[in-house]
């Protein structure tokens, strides 16, 4: 085992390199339906109040270098009817690559029936990277492409979604990012070689609650694709007690099972945390994931009524 991981910990810089200049992947998440404003620019005033959102999730603690990401959302209606903006920042950092992504949100909303209403939503923004490129191992030391380190220009993007949703269940399409930057360019006599392209995600998510009792039970799905990559599903059940507290599960295909805990704290406050089982070779070695999540919604009366959120 002590072998195993001296072996992944010397492998983990040069294996991020790698996979970021095949297909380039957004940060993943195992409390997505808490956490929708990272891949659904619709989503924005859904809620109908301010909601600020944080999250952390460390990815493979055995391994040096392996991805940690953090993210700061929010968002609000801008009028009762129509209208709803957010913004969201994110530092993702894999092996010796760090990415900051702020991207800003609007959405416009139609009331379909009574009960259920539509959003169409534009995102736009930036990504900005930096690739160690110096401190990664490697065979060759005249290989051009590790030779200076890359600290990568303002790289402007956009992206779009739909989202279809009422007090009790939801469903969304998005592409969050379309275009295809490239991170890292190499100038070797002249030539101009550019690497770690990024690929365009595109995500179909939903959810349902279901009252038993007088307990909620929520099943989510997430369904993501990015081209060089397997199509990769979440499937989630989440069960709500007291309209407190959440206990669930999820799974990931062939990657990891995931145990989901959250809690209400107060009317504003409500915090989560969950840990991925790994299932795959690496995953099982690597000791997981976590996530720790605090969500906050203003409540600025005492005579406010506010119903239980539930996505």
């Amino acid at each position: 085992m002590n072998n195993l991981l001296r072996k992944l910990r010397w492998i983990a810089p040069a294996l991020a390199l790698a996979t970021s200049a095949q297909a380039q992947q957004d940060p993943m998440y195992s409390m997505y339906m808490w956490n929708m404003m990272t891949i659904m620019p619709a989503y924005a005033g859904s809620a109908d109040v301010l909601n600020a959102t944080a999250l952390t999730r460390i990815q493979w603690t055995a391994i040096n270098g392996a991805p940690v990401t953090h993210t700061l959302s929010a968002h609000a209606p801008v009028n009762k009817e129509t209208l709803g903006s957010g913004i969201s920042l994110t530092y993702d950092q894999i092996g010796r690559t760090t990415t900051t992504s702020l991207f800003g949100d609007i959405a416009y909303r139609l009331q379909v029936s009574s009960k259920t209403r539509l959003s169409f939503g534009m995102r736009l923004g930036f990504n900005h990277a930096q690739i160690g490129s110096t401190q990664v191992e490697n065979t060759d030391p005249n290989d051009p492409t590790f030779a200076v380190d890359q600290s990568g220009k303002i790289l402007p993007n956009f992206g779009f979604g739909v989202y279809l949703w009422s007090k009790k269940g939801y469903i969304g399409a998005s592409l969050p990012k379309i275009l295809r930057n490239y991170l890292g360019s190499v100038n070797d006599d002249g030539v101009l070689s550019r690497f770690s392209q990024e690929e365009t995600h595109g995500f179909i998510t939903g959810g349902y609650v279901f009252p038993i009792g007088s307990v909620m039970f929520k099943p989510a799905f997430m369904v993501k694709a990015v081209s060089g990559a397997p199509i990769s599903t979440d499937l989630s059940a989440n069960f709500l007690f007291m309209e407190k507290m959440w206990l669930g599960a999820a799974y990931r295909h062939g990657d990891s099972m995931t145990g989901i805990f959250s809690f209400q704290i107060t009317d504003q406050f409500r915090a989560g945390y969950a840990y991925d089982f790994g299932l795959s070779q690496l995953n099982r070695h690597a000791n997981g994931a976590h996530e720790i999540m605090i969500s906050y919604d203003p409540v600025f009366t005492r005579e406010r009524v506010r119903s239980p959120r539930y996505f």
